[in-house]
């Protein structure tokens, strides 16, 4: 009898178990902190960034409404009172054109050793490759990444009006987007020719180092939803159940969800491989489609009426938050 009821209990515990299991899979409970004094994000500041961006144009390299942008983000950082750097080269594309490059940086508290690294890219995409027609139409990209880039520079506004404890940089990322369109089959893995600013950008940092690095890509579009990508839960776990927790904590769950999804091969990925900056990536999923990213992805739909201001206030409070909760060196 006592070896019949010792086997009954462990059934039991283990009944207990897997039902915990089965209601909470990713076992993973938010971690609750003290909020530092972050400063209010302004989703409305960050929807007429998107709107600026869009009205340059297709944000496409050698065009005039790239360059108009560039110039753009370069004049408000420096207006904030930012310490702006440029980095600019020539890379080469999937089909061997070159094109010019221009990641641009803007920083908060250049001499603090302690720094963070916010990232996002600025180019927009040359085609609608995903459309069912019209698929060589330049893309208006408002949700990638006119969405990232707006908030990013939010974040900067309110970086330059109550100083963190620590040290930030703004890295705006070109030639992310000017890959081989999905109409034209590829001749192997290394044949797409995406994320060359970040490539470019983490092959040459000269010296420079981040506690860790917070990529933005396509979070503005309405009902988002944010999954915990593999690359960054491979490399830069902490980082990312940090952010998710801040975001639960801060009331925007829904947004952030601890289902973990496969991997995103986008600017984060050569950040991790090519610096020892453990970055993740906060990217729109959607898993009803094939590419897992929104059905707007690299169509015409990807446009103005996509944003939301609710999403934008999500995003850029908890990544804020995030930063203000950091302590001083």
């Amino acid at each position: 009898m006592a070896q019949t009821g010792k086997w009954m209990r462990n059934l039991t515990f283990l009944f207990l178990v897997l039902t915990i299991a089965a209601c909470n899979p990713n076992k993973h409970q938010p971690v609750v902190v003290k909020l530092g004094d972050a400063p209010t994000f302004n989703s409305d500041t960050a929807y007429s960034f998107i709107e600026k961006q869009l009205a340059f144009g297709p944000r496409v390299p050698t065009t005039s409404g790239h360059q108009r942008c560039g110039d753009f983000i370069v004049s408000k950082l420096s207006d904030y009172g930012l310490q702006v750097t440029e980095q600019k080269d020539t890379v080469v594309g999937f089909d061997k054109r070159s094109f010019p490059l221009r990641n641009i940086t803007g920083s908060i508290n250049p001499e603090n050793p302690r720094r963070v690294l916010l990232c996002a890219h600025w180019d927009s995409r040359p085609y609608t490759d995903q459309a069912k027609e019209n698929r060589s139409d330049s893309l208006v990209g408002a949700n990638d990444n006119a969405s990232g880039v707006s908030v990013l520079m939010e974040i900067a506004r309110n970086l330059a009006q109550t100083n963190p404890k620590i040290g930030v940089d703004l890295v705006f990322f070109d030639v992310e987007d000017q890959g081989r369109p999905a109409y034209e089959p590829a001749a192997g893995p290394d044949d797409y020719g995406y994320c060359l600013g970040s490539i470019y950008w983490a092959n040459n940092l000269n010296g420079y180092k981040a506690e860790y690095g917070i990529l933005l890509d396509m979070v503005g579009a309405k009902d988002a939803i944010f999954a915990l990508e593999s690359i960054s839960m491979a490399n830069a776990k902490p980082t990312m159940l940090k952010v998710w927790d801040m975001g639960h904590q801060l009331g925007y769950g829904d947004y952030f969800q601890y289902n973990r999804v496969k991997p995103v091969y986008d600017d984060h990925k050569y950040i991790n491989e090519g610096s020892d900056i453990p970055c993740i990536d906060i990217i729109d999923h959607d898993a009803t489609t094939s590419s897992e990213f929104g059905k707007y992805w690299h169509t015409h739909d990807d446009n103005l009426q996509l944003i939301d201001n609710k999403t934008l206030q999500a995003i850029g409070q908890t990544v804020m938050q995030v930063v203000y909760n950091e302590p001083g060196s």
